[in-house]
């Protein structure tokens, strides 16, 4: 017959009983009888503030809920012990989550010594270790944690003859280790981390001619390595060190002064470079070259070229490139990236000598090119020569990018014959009066000219856009006066919004748009007589310029498919001009009487001329499914909401 659970008992019997079990109090009884006895997954005591008498209680809630249903997995358990306890409390407290079968457990003690609960060694379930700001006195030689996977260690202080080494022979299954602040004493060449597959080493310190490179030896299938303001190397090492496994290598705020002969990592893939020093004799070559199939490289305040020797030159299999914050003083004729397709280069300033006319070439394959200049104001391009040319490349980013003037943006667009991505963010005055883009292959352009501040000019200045067969368009400008589009029989995707008050430059160019945006000034004839939107689906018209009603009439009678409607006043009325009053269409357009299924009107005010608009297009939407209207005139909310409700609908289903 099976055991019965004290929880299946009587609530005043339990009652009873509780107050009999040592340490248990009264209302954590009450408590754990209103959560019928549940302990939540994720538990963590924090003695900051707190008395002697809360630690008690706590392990009593524990104990309880031990008690009450033995079955429930404790996932995550956290003490941050601020005040002295005795090593018999901190056990009996990890003993109950070790019955609880923990998964993650993390103790703090801030500076205090730590006993480790020898439970530890039995507990299957633990999976992952965290110790923070723990002194630690002995570890047992017969000491393990027998399933332990992940262990991070901060701020861990190994007193006397213990080490970080003897407590790392304690976790033969490890494979991910996170080790910050802590002093690395000796490294036994005979141990073997044999699992470890992941180890970020972070502001530590070793003794004597221990280094980064002594744990290398010991971590045979190690994939993974971060180093942050930890030596790499040290002067008494073998030369020959080979990592065959590892395929990821960042290396933060240190120095190198000497790299091994034989030091080889003949599987990795990708490297980053960040604030890294070289001794007089090395380079970001002396690494570089230990990487035969290496294909991206992050390079971040860290020299790459000199006048000696251009230190990428060993990397044809590279195929992503990021240059960040640092300067190219020399580019070799001879030098070629023949594999690379990707290249950022962010904050990068090119010598008297060089260009990025003259850098470019150099990538012959090149695919995908960002440039960003939004920490520098810099001249990135002063001339395209005749013989430039980037022949692959598919999308070009530039980022706040200063030119030398029109000429040097259209000839870069120009000598890449095969661009299928532009995006331009202006944020300053970058030299350029007319973007012109003149890109037969085009089929995603992006612009954004929102932001920043800009020197009046009274001349003209904007975009001129000639893609014939772009596709997908996102416009957001704020500050040109010139706006012109070409014949654009591809778009079928476009957000636009401006303040141009030149609509009928590029409303009448989207023809084939399916999915349109727009918020825009415009007159009483914002495009062409007789251009139609025979392909338009969802419409969304922004209501913050005057003349958004006479918009929208032309636009519900020269798109007949329209099956979405949104209204919306994205930036607020801010312009000055009087408000173009809505004239209902002569007929009811074809939109309304046989497609427009949704309505969606947002920050509705319920002026005259909304509620005109708003009862028009609820009469006439035969089709109508569904009209959601939403405001942000609280007071008035409901009086709207009913004068809503009574108008009359020509929709049954609506």
């Amino acid at each position: 017959m099976e055991e019965p659970s004290i929880s299946e008992l009587p609530d005043d019997m339990i009652l009873k009983i509780l107050p009999l079990l040592p340490f248990f109090k009264e209302r954590v009884s009450a408590h754990l009888l209103t959560k019928r006895w549940e302990l939540v997954p994720d538990v963590m005591f924090d003695d900051v503030d707190k008395s002697y008498e809360s630690f008690v209680t706590f392990m009593s809630f524990l104990y309880g809920s031990l008690l009450f249903n033995k079955s429930q997995i404790l996932e995550r358990f956290h003490l941050k012990l601020s005040q002295e306890y005795s090593a018999s409390d901190i056990n009996f407290l990890v003993k109950l989550a070790v019955k609880r079968s923990v998964r993650k457990l993390r103790i703090q003690t801030f500076g205090k010594t730590l006993e480790l609960p020898s439970c530890l060694s039995t507990c299957v379930t633990l999976k992952s270790l965290i110790l923070h700001q723990v002194r630690i006195k002995v570890v047992p030689s017969c000491f393990r944690f027998p399933s332990l996977k992940s262990l991070h260690l901060f701020s861990v202080k190994f007193l006397g003859y213990e080490s970080l080494e003897n407590f790392l022979q304690a976790c033969p299954d490890l494979e991910y280790l996170v080790v910050k602040d802590v002093l690395f004493k000796t490294v036994l060449p005979w141990f073997l981390l044999s699992s470890l597959k992941s180890m970020h080493l972070l502001s530590n310190s070793f003794w004597k001619n221990q280094s980064v490179a002594s744990l290398l030896r010991i971590c045979p299938v190690l994939e993974d390595l971060v180093v942050n303001q930890t030596q790499v190397f040290s002067n008494n090492l073998p030369t020959s060190i080979t990592c065959r496994t590892l395929k990821t290598l960042i290396l933060r705020g240190v120095s190198i002064n000497d790299v091994p002969r034989l030091f080889c990592m003949p599987s990795l893939k990708t490297m980053h470079l960040m604030s890294v020093t070289f001794s007089v004799g090395e380079s970001v070559a002396s690494l570089l070259q230990k990487c035969p199939v290496l294909e991206d490289l992050v390079v971040n305040q860290t020299e790459v070229f000199d006048s000696s020797e251009c230190t990428l030159s060993s990397c044809g299999t590279l195929k992503t490139l990021t240059l960040s914050e640092l300067s190219i003083k020399v580019v070799l004729p001879w030098f070629r990236l023949p594999s690379l397709k990707t290249l950022h280069l962010l904050s990068v300033k090119f010598s008297s000598e060089e260009s990025i006319a003259t850098f470019l070439p150099i990538c012959p394959v090149l695919e995908y090119l960002v440039v960003d200049q939004t920490k520098d104001d810099s001249v990135m391009f002063e001339d395209v020569p005749v013989w430039f040319c980037l022949p692959l490349l598919k999308s070009l980013h530039l980022l706040s990018v200063n030119f030398s003037g029109d000429e040097s943006f259209s000839k870069l667009v120009q000598r890449c014959p095969v661009l299928e991505d532009l995006v331009i963010n202006k944020t300053r005055d970058d030299n350029v009066m007319i973007f012109n883009i003149n890109t037969p292959s085009l089929r995603s352009l992006s612009i954004d000219n929102s932001t920043g501040e800009r020197a009046y000019v009274e001349e003209n200045h904007g975009f001129v856009i000639d893609a014939s067969s772009l596709e997908r368009m996102n416009f957001k400008d704020t500050f040109s006066n010139l706006l012109v589009f070409e014949h654009m029989p591809e778009v079928t995707e476009a957000n636009i919004q401006v303040i141009c008050d030149q609509s009928t430059y590029f409303i009448g160019s989207l023809t084939s748009i399916r999915y349109l945006s727009l918020c825009c000034l415009s007159s009483e004839t914002p495009y062409p007589s007789g251009t139609t939107f025979p392909y338009l689906e969802h419409l969304e018209l922004c209501t913050c310029s005057p003349g958004w009603a006479n918009l929208l009439v032309c636009l519900l009678n020269d798109a007949p498919r329209l099956l979405y409607l949104k209204l919306k006043s994205q930036h607020g009325a801010h312009y000055n001009d009087a408000m173009i009053l809505w004239k209902e269409p002569t007929a009811v357009p074809e939109c309304l009487s046989t497609h427009l299924e949704i309505m969606e009107w947002r920050q509705y005010e319920g002026t005259e001329q909304e509620r005109n608009i708003a009862a028009y297009i609820l009469a006439n939407a035969t089709c109508l499914k569904r009209a959601t209207f939403s405001t942000r005139c609280g007071n008035k909310h409901y009086s709207m909401l009913r004068e809503l409700k009574s108008l009359n609908r020509g929709s049954e289903t609506c």
